[in-house]
């Protein structure tokens, strides 16, 4: 598959024509155009965007130099420079080439220096695809912080911190919600819908029109007939669903076991 985008700039039509010829050798590049001076380079990068330039230094009106110059930073491509004229050497380098190709020069060093660029170019693109996935990451953070982490209980005077991770199961009590955790409980004044909205449903599952149950603290869930499930708990409870629930339990415990 055809990704490493390659435009070639050479004042001689036969130097072209064998950098054609020798790319055209790797299933891995394309070639986007072929320029024969330096105002065309920096036209055909703008367009085209490629990903490697093999570029002449020596060439009338704007020579390979002045051409990369004008380039831009953000839009400049790998480049390799090829000229006869082993003098200009020392400048590439300093303009951060990835090799530099003497006139004349055999197959074999060709490929090399096209091996070379290759790797530069991979490293880039792997950074661009750990930059990708960090901010996905980032995103996913981003979120899961929508969802409500800690309750704060106000309880006689005092305020009590309950993070969710800790919840077995929130239980309906009128106006209020039951906060059960492993060996207390808490009372904390919400509606059954409106907190459901702020869990993450794929850590919280609703059961019953009263019991949200926390899926980590599910010992087990089993199918008791009649439409309903009864679900065990890591206290040992026992909390059967509403009938009306059956279908969403259901499609929950089938995507868990997935």
């Amino acid at each position: 598959m055809k990704h490493i985008r390659t435009l070639i700039v050479d004042d001689e039509p036969a130097a072209r024509a064998r950098l054609a010829r020798l790319l055209a050798q790797d299933a891995e590049v394309e070639v986007v155009g072929e320029c024969r001076n330096g105002h065309e380079a920096v036209e055909a990068v703008n367009k085209h965007r490629p990903d490697l330039l093999f570029l002449d230094v020596q060439m009338p009106d704007m020579n390979g130099l002045e051409a990369v110059s004008r380039m831009g930073a953000e839009r400049m491509p790998f480049v390799v420079f090829v000229t006869a004229h082993d003098q200009y050497a020392l400048k590439a380098f300093d303009l951060n080439a990835v090799d530099y190709l003497l006139k004349p020069y055999d197959d074999e060093r060709f490929f090399a220096s096209l091996e070379k660029a290759k790797k530069h170019i991979d490293m880039k693109m792997n950074h661009k695809l750990t930059g990708k996935l960090m901010d996905l990451m980032r995103e996913h953070m981003h979120a899961k912080s929508e969802y409500t982490e800690v309750f704060t209980i106000r309880d006689k005077g005092r305020e009590h911190k309950v993070n969710v991770s800790d919840i077995l199961y929130l239980r309906a009590e009128g106006n209020y919600l039951c906060l059960q955790l492993k060996d207390r409980h808490f009372l904390y004044r919400m509606t059954m819908n409106a907190v459901e909205s702020e869990l993450d449903p794929v850590r919280f599952l609703r059961i019953h029109r009263s019991y949200i149950v926390n899926r980590a603290h599910v010992r087990n869930a089993r199918y008791s007939g009649n439409n309903e499930f009864i679900f065990s708990m890591a206290n040992n409870e026992r909390i059967v669903s509403g009938r009306s629930y059956k279908e969403q339990i259901a499609k929950a415990l089938q995507e868990e076991m997935a």
